[in-house]
């Protein structure tokens, strides 16, 4: 299977987990929200859908697991063919993530808000930012050691959580000299 340079999608991500073990959708979606949110995330829907095409396109298989207080289950396993996708993706080349950034498509039009405004975006912005930094410091930490099933994997995954805890707190300094430099201009610098 080809896949373009910088491909990323869905199903690369769910043939990374249910080559680790046997998954349903929901355990699926457990193990997104529970790992890999911080850089890729997706809804019940989409990972339903997902499943369903993979194993009509043979990546997958699944077995009916009957459950006696809930309705009955798909159990998903990868498929040789499966293996074989993954294996060829992981070893494409890849180019720089594409940066989809709201504040900043925001900022480029603040100029016509009064200073109180626009630090009021950076104010929540900085918030979130922190709450973001919180939870990769303390949620993953223990996630990588439950799932890393060798020591090469654990160190990866350790590397993945660093990037995450960069990555945020390169943003929370550059909202916070945001911020601080915004204090040199009145509001009747804005709007031309």
């Amino acid at each position: 299977m080809f896949h373009k340079v910088g491909e990323m999608s869905l199903r690369h991500v769910i043939l990374g987990f249910v080559e680790m073990m046997p998954l349903s959708g929901y355990d699926l979606k457990t193990m997104f929200d529970s790992s890999v949110r911080f850089y890729w995330s997706a809804t019940h829907t989409q990972i339903y859908r997902t499943l369903d095409r993979m194993a009509k396109e043979g990546l997958v298989t699944f077995k009916v697991v009957q459950q006696t207080e809930r309705p009955s289950k798909k159990v998903y396993s990868i498929t040789e063919e499966g293996r074989k996708d993954l294996r060829e993706w992981l070893e494409c080349s890849f180019g720089l993530p594409i940066l989809h950034h709201p504040l900043l498509v925001r900022l480029a039009w603040c100029d016509r808000l009064e200073n109180s405004q626009i630090e009021a975006l950076l104010h929540d912005y900085i918030r979130q930012l922190r709450q973001q930094i919180g939870l990769y410091q303390t949620d993953n930490q223990s996630q990588v050691e439950a799932f890393a099933r060798t020591e090469r994997e654990g160190f990866l995954w350790q590397m993945i959580l660093e990037s995450g805890i960069r990555f945020y707190q390169g943003e929370l300094a550059w909202a916070e000299g945001a911020l601080a430099g915004l204090g040199r201009f009145s509001d009747d610098e804005g709007e031309p």
